[in-house]
């Protein structure tokens, strides 16, 4: 492969890590590349603009959603400075979560021609060494999956990039996330699997959008057999567990992929979503038990979308992480959390905000064991450890946005997840910032820089605007940003 056109990695920073994943079980999400509409969901909700480091520690898998275009496909933050984008990675991988980037998407027009095996590639490891993405997710749905020579120069492409990050001690994260009607054994999705064989590291079949499509059970209604479709939420336990089943053994006229690379996805609700939300989170339980239980224990979760997650109804009701809370505990260690590890710390803030320091306090956490030390992290990296709830960070540059987050350890060694991250800007100059902001306005000019107040928290500008009634600072992620 010709490397003539690819850039020169990146210094090592904590975005050039590429977390293993293998002998992990995944909680993945997809991100959205593009700001909310007033109602884009199936059920015109709105989903929320967030940034990659709002995203709770319990999705240990992020995709970022897409790459695409015409010709060589390629991808670009729509919001971030190419830095700040790779920044957010960084902090990410520092938490041991990977970071993909998704190619396709359902109105993608992907058309790779052979001959373009090498400039894919190519593009591929720029934007690894841009931005610090640790592997590529296919997502090609309907017309693109044949189109052109796709299914050729893709696979080829992605084997050289997994070699290139092989010659470095890495491996390059390689999934596919397939519309699971595609995946019966004369299905057009199979020539990617079979092309991959050897190199992929999970499969996410998306079980959703295929309303009454499904599959037919023989033993199922007491021996008599029953077509059990996706949108059936009566039988939602076996759709979820027979097709499973078909498609980790290679049953009912499903292509077999194995159980350890196998993970199901399901949409966030019913706005992500026209058809496969989970009403009953059991059934989903149960469906992973019935698979335990007969040895074919699987990878974990997807969803369509974090962003969707944090979203809310036409009602303007929050969704309020719904899929995170009922799903991280059935993928991180049973319906009840690992023993002894402590609960991530809570309620992280910042006090005494000068030019070059400030102070960092937050909640204890919960844990079976006493906790005996903090690890405060900035931009990634730890920069001290406590026993209290709180830490002064000092020597910091004037005017600058820093990315906090805590985690907690007790007696007997056992580590908690991160707690979410907090932004912090310090003073200019030495200046402390306003003690007193002014509360939000709506049709008001801001400019970068300018802090508020709305519903008792802080916010700051991060690009100038005049406000209005659907850009409030708790909802325009691309125009303020939670800094105290």
């Amino acid at each position: 492969m010709s490397t003539n056109n690819i850039i020169n990695a990146q210094a090592a920073d904590d975005a050039a890590i590429m977390p293993d994943m293998a002998n992990k079980k995944i909680m993945m999400g997809f991100w959205h590349n593009w700001a909310a509409g007033a109602s884009d969901g199936y059920q015109q909700g709105q989903f929320a603009n967030m940034n990659l480091t709002d995203i709770p520690a319990e999705y240990n898998v992020v995709a970022v959603a897409f790459m695409k275009g015409d010709g060589i496909p390629t991808f670009k933050p729509y919001n971030l400075s190419d830095t700040e984008f790779r920044r957010q990675v960084g902090v990410l991988n520092s938490q041991g979560r990977a970071v993909l980037i998704s190619l396709g998407g359902a109105d993608a027009h992907i058309e790779l021609k052979t001959g373009d095996e090498d400039k894919l590639a190519n593009e591929i490891i720029r934007l690894v060494e841009t931005y610090g993405f640790d592997g590529l997710d296919i997502d090609l749905e309907q017309a693109a999956i044949g189109a052109a020579n796709n299914k050729t120069v893709l696979p080829a492409a992605l084997k050289k990039v997994k070699a290139h990050y092989a010659a470095e001690g890495k491996n390059f994260i390689v999934s596919m996330a397939p519309e699971f009607p595609y995946l019966r054994t004369n299905g057009t999705y199979l020539d990617y699997i079979t092309a991959l064989e050897g190199y992929y590291d999970f499969i996410a079949p998306q079980y959703y959008n295929q309303g009454g499509d499904g599959i037919w059970v023989d033993e199922a209604n007491g021996g008599k057999g029953a077509w059990i479709t996706q949108n059936n939420d009566a039988m939602k336990e076996d759709f979820l567990y027979y097709l499973t089943e078909s498609l980790v053994t290679g049953t009912r006229g499903y292509t077999k992929i194995p159980a350890s690379k196998f993970v199901i996805g399901l949409p966030t609700n019913n706005d992500a979503a026209a058809t496969g939300y989970v009403v009953d989170k059991m059934a989903v339980y149960n469906a992973f038990a019935r698979l335990d239980a007969k040895g074919l224990s699987i990878k974990g979760l997807m969803t369509w979308s974090v962003n969707w997650d944090n979203g809310k109804s036409k009602a303007g009701v929050a969704y309020n992480w719904e899929f995170k809370t009922r799903y991280a505990a059935l993928i991180q260690g049973g319906v009840t959390p690992p023993p002894g590890k402590p609960d991530a710390p809570t309620a992280l803030n910042a006090t005494a905000i000068a030019s070059t320091s400030l102070t960092l306090n937050w909640a204890a956490s919960n844990s079976v064991n006493p906790v005996n030390q903090y690890t405060v992290y900035r931009n990634g990296s730890a920069i001290g450890q406590t026993g209290g709830l709180s830490l002064q960070d000092s020597g910091l540059a004037p005017a600058t946005q820093y990315s906090y987050f805590v985690t907690a350890t007790d007696s007997q060694g056992n580590t908690s997840l991160p707690s979410s991250a907090l932004a912090v800007k310090t003073a200019d100059g030495g200046t402390p910032p306003d003690p007193s902001p002014s509360e939000w306005q709506n049709n008001h000019s801001y400019k970068a820089g300018d802090v508020v107040t709305y519903k008792g928290k802080k916010y700051t500008c991060l690009q100038a605007h005049t406000s209005n009634a659907g850009w409030t600072p708790d909802a325009a992620f691309t125009l303020w940003q939670l800094t105290a």
